[in-house]
């Protein structure tokens, strides 16, 4: 059966927006500091931010699935993933898993995986990986 494919959802829109703050607040301080340098007109220095807005506006629905980690899930779960070791796991070393690279662990700590080899995620720890021979 084929699941509808829901927009996102006020949560989703509330956190991207509220990741966005920042980026902008900074840009406004930037836009006041070099106001007093630099004579910037008023149109500017409210016509600068408007676009910034706009620009986050714009890039919301090519982005806002990333911010929503309860309706799609597995794009969040990395265990049970498998990867490529990329550099020796003598217990740590680095794996590539869809592309990209991860600090990684081997699991038990006395194995030894050697560069090449194929892995399969057990467990995440911030952006520490614990893997195992696949």
């Amino acid at each position: 059966m084929k699941t509808k494919n829901r927009g996102p959802s006020l949560h989703v829109v509330a956190k991207y927006s509220l990741l966005q703050l920042p980026a902008l607040a900074l840009f406004i301080l930037a836009l006041i500091l070099l106001r007093q340098w630099l004579e910037i007109p008023s149109w500017l220095m409210w016509g600068l931010p408007l676009l910034w807005i706009a620009k986050d506006v714009g890039l919301f629905p090519f982005l806002w699935r990333a911010y929503d980690n309860r309706s799609y899930p597995s794009h969040f779960e990395m265990v049970g993933r498998r990867g490529i070791v990329l550099t020796r796991l003598d217990p740590e070393g680095h794996v590539q898993v869809h592309g990209e690279r991860w600090l990684a662990a081997v699991d038990p700590p006395t194995d030894v995986i050697d560069a090449g080899a194929a892995v399969t995620i057990t467990a995440i720890k911030g952006l520490k990986l614990t893997v195992k021979r696949s």
